[in-house]
């Protein structure tokens, strides 16, 4: 594959890929390393530029109580969690010194060992935000004025969309980087997820024409439960609904996978318009805690109210991962990868049972990124070919 910075203003197609910061666990035991998208976009755009996002240097404000993490190549990001660093943290955050800052959740979770969102692990989801925002960071250093960056602020978060064109074997690409982060290490939250066309990032959007090219939105690596009995060995898997998504495109990225003997599924069927799904989930999780909570309020014994506290704990840190990350109404538009109907397709990976029982928390690899990368570019050469 050849990748270089292109000297047309928009692309054929798009690629687009975010990071979920602290969007681990999801409802019915969905896990998954939401930072996937934003890193395998983000080495793509390493292979036009020599940009270093090794971390050379992670430092501690005790005044401001913000974590600053910084590149070789002079990237840097800040955040601030919630309820402070201790001491011990800022210790072990010093262990991600050498590690790629554009594998974000690997990072804080070789650094802390695990991480949750909802406000659960608010460090560890807090450090994986400045990995981010510093590995976009090094790029807009490089690139000044040829990679476009939202400078938008929402209350209480600090979502960033950077795009650029590249051509990739000589194909005008339209690359998008989308990192969504909330304030505090609370998170997730995603309206901005996707090639969703919002505010000015809608506007970047267009003038890429990653409003109406067919576009590829490369999602997470993931644990999904629901599809554990048929997964015999990790593996791409390419999402698109006829009639609604981009249906040529992802068989174009099934062929490609086949070809190259990349393990990877072709599903039509798993993303359908949700109608009100997100809106019910949300409520079926509120009675869930509601019912909990009327419990401890009559309950007398430790054991019980103990007993109930770590079942909210669990719905929290896990299911509430699946209601919190979007609004209902973007849900119910864009459904929960945050993808533009008409001209979209679906790019991630879901992983075994034994890999999720070993690791607990999914992990891109540069390995699995390369699978990512030979997929794309063979799908390309197909789509530009007719």
């Amino acid at each position: 594959m050849k990748v270089r910075l292109s000297d047309s203003s928009r692309g054929k197609y798009g690629l687009v890929g975010h990071v979920g910061v602290g969007h681990v666990h999801s409802h019915s035991g969905f896990v998954q390393d939401d930072s996937a998208g934003f890193a395998v976009a983000s080495l793509l755009l390493k292979k036009a530029l020599p940009v270093d996002t090794t971390i050379k240097e992670v430092e501690f404000d005790p005044g401001s109580h913000s974590i600053l993490v910084v590149t070789a190549s002079g990237g840097q990001g800040t955040t601030s969690p919630r309820r402070g660093v201790t001491p011990r943290e800022v210790e072990m955050m010093s262990q991600a010194i050498g590690l790629d800052a554009i594998f974000s959740q690997n990072a804080a979770v070789k650094v802390f060992g695990r991480v949750y969102g909802q406000g659960v692990l608010e460090v560890p989801v807090s450090f994986q935000g400045a990995c981010a925002l510093a590995a976009l960071d090094s790029f807009k250093r490089m690139m000044s004025t040829s990679l476009l960056v939202t400078s938008e602020k929402f209350p209480n978060k600090y979502d960033i969309a950077a795009g650029t064109v590249v051509d990739i074997d000589d194909i005008p690409v339209s690359l998008m980087l989308v990192i969504n982060g909330t304030n505090g290490g609370i998170g997730p939250d995603e309206d901005y997820e996707g090639n969703t066309p919002w505010t000015e990032k809608g506007e970047l959007m267009s003038s890429l024409a990653l409003d109406r090219i067919p576009t590829v939105v490369l999602e997470s690596k993931a644990f999904i439960p629901s599809m554990a009995h048929e997964i015999v060995e990790n593996q791409l898997m390419v999402r698109a609904q006829p009639e609604i998504d981009c249906l040529p495109f992802g068989e174009a990225l099934f062929k490609a996978g086949k070809e190259a003997k990349i393990p990877i599924r072709l599903e039509r069927t798993l993303m359908p318009m949700p109608n009100g799904a997100l809106a019910r989930a949300t409520e079926d999780l509120a009675d869930k805690i509601i019912a909990a909570a009327q419990k401890l309020k009559s309950a007398n014994l430790s054991s019980e109210k103990t007993a109930i506290v770590a079942r909210l704990a669990q719905w929290i840190s896990e299911d509430a991962g699946g209601v919190t990350f979007m609004s209902n109404t973007v849900n119910d538009q864009m459904r929960g990868a945050g993808i533009l109907p008409g001209i979209s397709v679906v790019l991630s990976m879901v992983t075994t049972k034994e890999y999720q029982s070993y690791w607990k928390i999914p992990q891109l690899t540069p390995t699995d990124a390369e699978w990512y990368h030979t997929v794309i570019a063979g799908a390309l050469k197909s789509m530009a070919q007719g």
